[in-house]
This record gives structure tokens, C-alpha cells and sequence, in this order.
């Protein structure tokens, strides 16, 4: 066979693979970078893309003390991410996450710190196009509560993460959000989608 027609079944060979090829294959930051998810009450929201550095795992829980720019809080991994057993000290995760409005707002205990709870939920037609291997689950933050945006639609809160936000759509957490005071703690409930990928040390 001459080397013209080799290259060209090579080229024909080639092209339907390339096209095949999944895009998981794909950076997991290129795959999210421009992705938006529906979320019920807020329309399309952009998918939060970030890294954190694995500083302990607890296989027992499936948790892991993560940290990103010197703060230090707890992740609890989902079943969907795999096992544990492989994940090392100095690994990193990329979390990717979409937040529902905020549910409800209480008074933390007196004495409480900044903190992160999961517990599992089930996707009710909160999130809609949600892409495959993402896990559903309720948040309660304790935190600092700074303040609330009338106007945005949005309570800011310094919680074990640092510095966040939250929308409100809800006219009765909307009333609780009226009475705190800035530097009140708090403990914030809203529903979260998220997805967690191993990437490569740098």
C-alpha cells in the first residue's frame, strides 16, 4: 500500500475516534468553566469552580480536612466520588458546587464556631441539567452573619471557608435576616449540588 493511501485511511480511522472521545477526558476546570446549572427559584447559576489541598482523611466518615488559602475545614466525600484509599496528604481536589437559595436562618448556640454539615438529600427538581456524577445534598453552615442585601437578594456570612454569599428568596428568612445584628452567629441551611476531582499534584 503507498504511503498517500495509508495516510488517508489513517485520517478516516482518526477523525471518528477523535469525535468519540467523552469529555471527561477533558480538564475537569475546562468541562465547568463556563457551565451554568438551573436551580429552582434562581434561574441559571454559574457553576463555582474551585482547588483545595487534602491535609487528612478519615476513611471511617469519608472525611477530609481540606484547606485553601490558610483556612482549614471539613469535606465529607460522597459515595459517588470512590474509594478513599488511594487519597494522600497534599493531594488536591477540585470542588465544583451550585447553592439553592437560602432555606432558613436559626441562632447558633451560644459558644458555636464556624462549622460545615452535609447530610444527603435527593434532588427534587431543585437542580435541573445537572451533570452526571454531581451529589445533592442539605448544608447547615454555623457562621458569622455580616450582612444582608435587600436589594441583591443576598446574605454575606464569615463562615469556615472565610468570606461568602448566599441568595434569599424566601420572604420568611428574609424577616429572620432583618432582625440579626453584624457579627451574629448563625446557622444557615440551603441545599447544594456538587461533584469533587481528583486532579494532579503540582
Amino acid at each position: 500500500m503507498s504511503v498517500s493511501r495509508r495516510t488517508l485511511l489513517a485520517t478516516l480511522v482518526a477523525a471518528p475516534l477523535a469525535a468519540a472521545l467523552p469529555l471527561a477526558s477533558a480538564p475537569a476546570q475546562a468541562r465547568t468553566a463556563a457551565q451554568t446549572v438551573d436551580v429552582r427559584g434562581l434561574g441559571g447559576v454559574a457553576v463555582d469552580s474551585f482547588n483545595v489541598r487534602v491535609l487528612s482523611v478519615d476513611l471511617p466518615t469519608r472525611t477530609v480536612q481540606v484547606e485553601r488559602r490558610g483556612r482549614q475545614w471539613r469535606v465529607t466525600l460522597p459515595e459517588e466520588f470512590g474509594s478513599l484509599n488511594a487519597l494522600r496528604r497534599r493531594d488536591r481536589l477540585q470542588i465544583n458546587r451550585v447553592e439553592s437559595a437560602l432555606v432558613s436562618v436559626d441562632p447558633a448556640q451560644r459558644g458555636a464556631r464556624p462549622d460545615v454539615a452535609f447530610s444527603t438529600a435527593r434532588n427534587d427538581g431543585m437542580f435541573g441539567n445537572l451533570p452526571a456524577r454531581w451529589v445533592v445534598r442539605n448544608v447547615t453552615v454555623t457562621a458569622r452573619f455580616t450582612s444582608f442585601d435587600a436589594a441583591r437578594g443576598t446574605v454575606s456570612y464569615e463562615g469556615p471557608e472565610g468570606a461568602r454569599t448566599v441568595r434569599v428568596t424566601d420572604p420568611a428568612v428574609v424577616t429572620a435576616l432583618q432582625r440579626l445584628k453584624k457579627g451574629d452567629m448563625v446557622r444557615l441551611s440551603f441545599t447544594e449540588a456538587t461533584e469533587f476531582v481528583l486532579t494532579p499534584r503540582n
